[in-house]
C-alpha cells in the first residue's frame, strides 16, 4: 500500500513539472519568485523532520531564493544540497505557475537505534540506511551488543519492522541485545524477564508464541514468575523460574 501511495505521490509531482514547464516556457527575468514553500509528505510518526529544519538546510545553500528572478535561482544546487540530508528519503524543488518555488520532501522513517559494543551509535530507517544520532533525539527500539552495520542492516531492521508495524510489540519491546550472531534477546517493558529469540529468523512465528504465551500463561502465573522466556524452540516455549 505504502509502494502504491509514493507511486501516485511521484506520478502526481512528474505530471505537475511537466505542467509547469509548459507553462513555465516562456518567461522571462521579469518573473519574481513570490516565496518558498516546504511540503513534506509521509511524515512519520516521530515528526523529527518539519517545515523549520528543511528551512535551516535551506538557509545553509547561501542560495537566495524569494524576490528575484526565477532564472536566477540556483534551483539544481539547492536540490542537491537538501539532498543530501541523511534523514531525507527524496528531495524534489520546482516551480509553481504563480511563482512560488516549492520543495517537495519525503523523510526517512527510523525504526531502530544501535549502540554497538564497539562505540559506534546511529538510527537506522525502514530500509537500513543509517543516520547521524547528534541532531535529533528519537525514541526508538534500541539496539544493543555485537551489532556490525552489515548485520544490522539484514537482521535487525527486519525485526524492528515487524515489531513496529504489529502492536503491542511496538511500544513492548524496548531493546534488542545481540550476544552473538545466533543469540538474540529481547527486553519487554513489562515484567522481569528476558525474552531468548535466538536466531534472527521466523519472527513473526516466534512472535505469535509468545502472544500466546502472555495471554494463556503469565497474564495467569504473574509476569515476574519467570527469568527468561526462550522461544527458539520449535512449537513450544522454555521458560527458566526465577528462583525464590
Amino acid at each position: 500500500m505504502k509502494i502504491v501511495i509514493k507511486l501516485i505521490l511521484l506520478l502526481g509531482v512528474l505530471g505537475y513539472l511537466i505542467f509547469a514547464i509548459f507553462t513555465l516556457s516562456g518567461d522571462d527575468d521579469s518573473r519574481i519568485c513570490r516565496s518558498t514553500k516546504i511540503i513534506i509528505e509521509e511524515n512519520t510518526d516521530t515528526g523529527f523532520v518539519d517545515t523549520t529544519f528543511i528551512e535551516q538546510l535551506l538557509k545553509q545553500t547561501k542560495k537566495p531564493t524569494t524576490g528575484i528572478p526565477l532564472r536566477s535561482i540556483e534551483i539544481n544546487y539547492i536540490q542537491e544540497f537538501i539532498r543530501k540530508c541523511p534523514y531525507l528519503d527524496s528531495v524534489i524543488c520546482y516551480y509553481t505557475p504563480n511563482n512560488v518555488m516549492c520543495i517537495r520532501v519525503i523523510p526517512r522513517k527510523p525504526v531502530l537505534h544501535v549502540i554497538s559494543d564497539n562505540g559506534d551509535s546511529y538510527y537506522m530507517d525502514v530500509h537500513g540506511n543509517d543516520m547521524p544520532t547528534n541532531i535529533f533525539a528519537l525514541n526508538l527500539c534500541l539496539a544493543t551488543g555485537n551489532i556490525s552495520k552489515e548485520f544490522a542492516k539484514e537482521n535487525l531492521i527486519n525485526i524492528a519492522v515487524f515489531l513496529n508495524s504489529h502492536k503491542p510489540w511496538g511500544k513492548e519491546i524496548q531493546q534488542i541485545h545481540v550476544k552473538n550472531p545466533h543469540h538474540l534477546e529481547l527486553i519487554p517493558m513489562t515484567g522481569d524477564h528476558v525474552i531468548i529469540l535466538g536466531e534472527p529468523t521466523d519472527i513473526e512465528s516466534k512472535m505469535n508464541k509468545l502472544s500466546t504465551f502472555y495471554r494463556e500463561g503469565l497474564d495467569k502465573t504473574g509476569w515476574n514468575k519467570y527469568k527468561t522466556i526462550d522461544l527458539n524452540y520449535a512449537n513450544q516455549v522454555v521458560c527458566t523460574r526465577r528462583k525464590q
